[in-house]
C-alpha cells in the first residue's frame, strides 16, 4: 500500500494561501495619498461643523443634506483605507454626528483631525 502526503500537502497549501490573502489587504497606503484623504475628510468635517453650529456662515444655497453626504463620503474613504487610529471609529462617529447631532461623536472626530495634523481646521 502506497502512502501519500495528502493531509500535509493540504495544510501547506492552506497556509500558503492564507499568507497570500492576508498580504493582499495589508498594504500601506502611499503617505501622501493618506494625508490627502485625511485633509479632505477634515476639511469637509470643518465645513459641516461651521454650517451646523454657526448660523452666520450659512448661505441660502447651502444644502445640509449635501454637506452631510460629503462628510460621510470622505469618512468612508478614511474607513476603507484604515486611516483611523486604533480604537477610533471615524465612520460611525461621523454618521452619529451629522445624522443625530451627537456632540460626543463630533468631539471624537474633531480629536481625530487634530491628532492627524489638521487641528487648525477644527473650530468646534
Amino acid at each position: 500500500m502506497r502512502r501519500t502526503n495528502g493531509p500535509k500537502a493540504l495544510v501547506v497549501a492552506a497556509l500558503v494561501l492564507t499568507g497570500l490573502l492576508s498580504a493582499c489587504g495589508a498594504r500601506e497606503p502611499d503617505p501622501e495619498q493618506a494625508a490627502a484623504w485625511r485633509e479632505d475628510y477634515c476639511t469637509r468635517l470643518s465645513a459641516w461643523q461651521r454650517f451646523a453650529h454657526d448660523p452666520a456662515v450659512r448661505d441660502n444655497d447651502d444644502d445640509p443634506g449635501l454637506m452631510a453626504a460629503a462628510v460621510l463620503s470622505a469618512a468612508k474613504v478614511v474607513d476603507r483605507e484604515h486611516l483611523d487610529h486604533e480604537g477610533s471609529h471615524v465612520l460611525d462617529d461621523t454618521a452619529q454626528a451629522v445624522a443625530h447631532d451627537d456632540r460626543d461623536a463630533e468631539g471624537r472626530v474633531s480629536a481625530y483631525c487634530s491628532a492627524v495634523g489638521f487641528e487648525t481646521l477644527m473650530k468646534y
